[in-house]
């Protein structure tokens, strides 16, 4: 893409960048921080908080009141319910992150907006228009694909019971009041206003945990964007910088150490914000990935298969893309090091060349996200994941078909 043609595009700031991510947040009334000092509270967050605690406390009490009062009719449902309970939990815990780290958040977004390219010329050398064209497809393709996975889970059990309801001769067998999820209510659901109002909270109360689970990952990786972005900017400028064999050299350096350090300042910091939510996310979609893979195996009707296949490709395309921009984060930010080196400091003089080893010798220790400092992030253990995934999904597998 050519500068004039950068020119017309809108100049996106990181407020624009984040935007879907923290908009999802918000529909759960979560408010991270104030963009300005100034800004006034926000009644329609206040009542959003309130009837998020409200259906969510409902759901998981009622939840939790299956598991005492009801029973499980299959190693299906056993699956099913472990799904629901640790999407849920995974969800929740995900926006506990985000309020703790709230104010990592802030300072890193903060810093972020001031170090953010603000002239025409500085957003072409930036390749502003492309990483941001970049992530808002990426941030709309999750949110589409997830929420239209919850709305096949929400709508497949009414929908099925209206069909079979519509298309049976005997019409006094009645409605099969059919939940997307399973709970144990304290009133009789199997009735039209207590049925329809059972299941409006029930859809409500997934979309809440599908925009906190959305929120977190979409802020991770947007986050790990702009900084991603920095580090291609920096490492391009240091290897196109001619020194002139003068002391007006290190100068030059000296704003560009403190740049880099600060740019690994926010890598670190967003690593230890999302470290624990990331370890969850893959051990989530490990049990996942064994579960469904027993869902889709041992035989059920179409539309289910349906649904926890597309819940299956969400799940493992929010570890991918972490993955894949955790990968990028080693590799742009290793590739400094290599800057410095191929840069012409063989034009310089000797004190630049003597004072070149240390930011060599630094940038060698590259920014890299952790799973809560197990393992580190990238496509080697996106790669490690499925394998591991499917021995446990054979050995479970193997393990079923012997006890049958």
């Amino acid at each position: 893409m050519s500068a004039s043609s950068e020119a017309t595009e809108p100049a996106a700031t990181v407020k624009d960048f984040v935007k879907i991510p923290l908009f999802l947040i918000s529909l759960n009334g979560e408010k991270l921080f104030k963009w300005t000092p100034d800004e006034p509270p926000s009644r329609r967050q206040k009542i959003f908080l309130r009837t998020f605690s409200t259906i969510v406390t409902f759901n998981f009490s009622s939840m939790i009141l299956f598991l005492i009062y009801d029973r499980l009719e299959s190693a299906l449902d056993y699956t099913a319910l472990t799904i629901y309970w640790g999407f849920g939990l995974n969800s929740l815990m995900k926006g506990g992150t985000l309020w703790l780290g709230r104010h990592e958040l802030e300072f890193i977004i903060k810093g972020l907006m001031a170090r953010h390219p603000k002239t025409p010329e500085k957003r072409h050398a930036f390749r502003l228009v492309p990483y941001y064209k970049k992530i808002t497809a990426y941030n709309k393709y999750l949110t589409l694909w997830h929420l239209g996975t919850t709305t096949l889970f929400n709508l497949h059990p009414i929908a099925s019971s209206a069909v079979e309801y519509l298309w049976r001769e005997d019409k006094k067998q009645g409605f099969n009041y059919r939940f997307p999820f399973m709970m144990w209510y304290f009133y009789n659901e199997e009735k039209p206003i207590p049925y329809l109002f059972s299941y409006t909270l029930q859809c409500f109360g997934s979309y809440y945990m599908s925009y906190l689970f959305l929120g977190g990952d979409l802020l991770l990786i947007t986050l790990v964007h702009l900084v991603n972005m920095h580090f291609d900017y920096l490492g391009r400028h240091i290897e196109q910088f001619q020194p002139s064999g003068t002391d007006e050299d290190i100068k030059e350096l000296g704003p560009l150490l403190g740049y880099h350090h600060e740019i690994l300042d926010y890598a670190e910091r967003i690593d230890s914000t999302f470290s624990l939510s990331i370890l969850l996310n893959y051990m989530g979609t490990c049990v996942v990935l064994c579960l469904i893979g027993l869902q889709l195996v041992a035989g059920t009707e179409f539309l289910s298969v349906v649904k926890f296949l597309a819940f299956l490709i969400a799940t493992m395309v929010h570890v991918y893309f972490i993955s894949y921009f955790g990968n990028n984060l080693i590799d742009l930010s290793s590739g400094i090091s290599d800057a410095f080196y191929n840069h012409a400091w063989y034009k310089a003089n000797y004190k630049y060349m003597r004072m070149l080893v240390l930011p060599i010798a630094r940038a060698q220790r590259y920014a890299h996200l952790t799973a809560f400092q197990f393992f580190e992030i990238s496509m080697d253990s996106f790669k490690s994941l499925c394998t591991t995934s499917y021995q446990f999904f054979t050995l479970l597998r193997t393990s079923l078909v012997e006890e049958d």
